[in-house]
């Protein structure tokens, strides 16, 4: 979104912007007595592997670290985040089996190892490469370089950027899930020295104008911190509190209706493999990771009070070994004064004012969506108690989720563009929709079309469907997927590829707008459907871009934050 734009939008078409989207991550089960999950295996290996399959049904991507020394690994979860990627581990000589067995599973195409022949030897890197084309290798001279080399491969400018200790393992992994999030990388450094690498990297990217230093001063002096550029130290009088300090400084970023809780200190002193390997899985849902021991501190107990409902699930990493039942238990009680309601960071005592929208700004929203040439075609709007849109159409012309493009296909003809029913109907339909809420938002004035001649630029494999004026081809889309040459898989992967390209052709580096509503006194701040946050005004437009691409299905009950985050009201879009 353009800054200081103030782009008229009807309140849906954010949240709508894209019906197409990527795989959603498969589903944990909960216990529906005191909503507890636990992923966990035999080892750390295990408990990555399982990770994996909970996160991703396939994946184009994996980070594969070193599963028994940290130093290298801490700064590849802002890594998988971009590349939308699991982190696999594996020690010695050979190639562990569970992460071997997951490449395969996810049918990985691209491997990162992160760090150097020390840690991950080359027979290691052959093995992999018998199963997986492409591998590259991530590594410097030491743990420092390694950092700096990984926050290159983000291939970003940032603008922000997160200082943590190379010698400990704990300020780092707290930071992960926050850092991936919002696009920063993460830098190593020495306690009373920066290293090289580190300061080579800053001065090459000036466009760092913020730093958060992780940890209190014997992490990090305050010598070593001045050096930075609008230094923030997040930090306490251990792990734990620096863990909450964290959490608690991007809790707008989070979704707080899961939270992730691993072992972050034992008496081996690398009881860190499951905050990373989990941390990337937070990273991916949006969900905070806490660190704890084997016995939960008071300032995490705190946190969790204050901030996460009572009704929110809480996801174990690792076996009971590392986190008992019973603390598990113990956490998840700790849940506590925080709104059953809010979920997603938004205010946990904001106050709901459908109601008052309906009644005094009904018609105009109406009016809006309704003289809007994109959206108004598409959607009939009620406001007579409520805001409802509904999808125009007979049932077999509504097409509202990417889903349905691959709906009994056997028994669908390939038809044409004008026939409702067919499979040339659904690919059209799905096409026609996507391409109105895209050109309703207007990304740096770039309409649909824009981004896909982008993508046919790049001279992908999905570069044969696409015209060069940056429409679908139809009619091939529709007998590609009659002959099952192209399934959802292979739908997820062309977003997947499209949001590349969307990212590439767009001004990254521009804050979020809040989004003026015509004819009303409000802006939104922030969106979220059942809970999954769709569109959020304090994040930055990568991570907006990829909530966006996230969206499968138009309908669904949506909140929408305005007033600062103050107040919330409710649109329902029905199929």
């Amino acid at each position: 979104m353009q800054k200081g734009s103030k782009k008229v939008l009807s309140v849906c078409s954010v949240a709508t912007l894209l019906i197409a989207g990527t795989t959603l991550p498969a589903a944990v089960k909960a216990d529906s007595s005191n909503q507890v999950n636990r992923l966990g295996g035999q080892d750390r290996y295990e408990t990555a592997a399982k990770v994996a399959q909970a996160g991703w049904t396939s994946s184009d991507y994996a980070i594969v670290a070193n599963g028994e020394g940290y130093a290298d690994a801490l700064c590849s979860i802002p890594l998988a985040k971009a590349k939308d990627a699991p982190v696999l581990l594996t020690s010695g000589g050979s190639l562990n089996q569970n992460t071997l067995n997951q490449l395969k599973d996810l049918n990985v195409k691209h491997v990162i190892v992160v760090g150097g022949t020390g840690v991950v030897p080359e027979s290691v890197l052959n093995e992999i490469k018998a199963q997986v084309s492409d591998v590259q290798r991530l590594g410097g001279q030491d743990r420092y370089e390694t950092s700096v080399r990984i926050a290159e491969a983000l291939k970003t400018k940032p603008v922000k950027a997160v200082i943590a200790s190379g010698e400990g393992y704990a300020d780092a992994l707290s930071a992960g899930p926050s850092a991936a999030i919002n696009g920063m990388p993460i830098l190593l450094t020495r306690q009373n020295s920066l290293p090289d690498a580190e300061a080579n990297y800053l001065k090459t990217n000036s466009s760092i104008t913020e730093t958060y230093v992780i940890g209190g001063t014997g992490s990090v002096s305050d010598s070593i911190k001045d050096l930075f550029t609008s230094p923030k130290r997040l930090g306490g009088a251990d792990r734990y509190e620096t863990n909450t300090a964290v959490l608690k400084e991007f809790a707008s970023s989070f979704n707080f209706g899961n939270i992730y809780a691993a072992l972050g200190k034992g008496p081996i002193g690398n009881e860190f493999a499951d905050a990373l390997t989990g941390g990337a899985l937070a990273a991916k849902n949006k969900n905070p990771l806490i660190i704890t021991g084997y016995t939960l501190s008071s300032s995490t107990k705190d946190f969790l009070d204050e901030n996460v409902p009572k009704n929110s699930t809480l996801t174990v990493l690792g076996g009971t070994g590392n986190i008992s039942d019973s603390l598990a238990d113990e956490i998840k009680d700790a849940f506590g004064k925080a709104s059953n309601g809010g979920g997603g960071g938004g205010s946990t005592t904001a106050t709901d004012i459908t109601a008052d929208i309906v009644k005094y700004y009904g018609p105009k929203i109406q009016d809006t969506i309704a003289s809007n040439p994109d959206l108004g075609k598409y959607y009939d709007v009620d406001t007579t108690d409520s805001i409802t849109l509904k999808v125009k159409g007979s049932y077999e012309d509504k097409i509202t989720t990417v889903q349905d493009i691959f709906n009994n296909v056997d028994k669908a003809d390939v038809g044409d563009i004008n026939t409702p029913g067919t499979i040339a109907y659904r690919v059209q339909k799905i096409y026609d929709l996507a391409s109105a809420h895209v050109n309703a938002a207007k990304i740096d004035g770039k309409t649909f079309q824009d981004f896909l001649i982008a993508e046919k630029a790049k001279d992908s494999k999905f570069s044969q469907y696409i015209k060069d004026g940056g429409s679908i081809d139809v009619q091939l889309v529709a007998q590609k997927i009659k002959n099952k040459e192209i399934d959802y898989d292979s739908y997820t992967a062309f977003i997947t590829s499209l949001e590349s390209a969307i990212k590439d052709s767009v001004n990254l580096s521009n804050p979020s707008p809040t989004i003026a509503i015509k004819g009303t006194p409000f802006s939104i701040n922030r969106i979220e459907q059942d809970n999954k946050v769709l569109y959020d005004s304090s994040l930055s437009r990568e991570v907006n871009i990829d909530d966006i691409l996230g969206v499968t299905s138009t309908v669904g009950t949506f909140k929408v934050y305005v007033d600062n985050g103050n107040s919330y009201f409710y649109i329902t879009i029905q199929g």
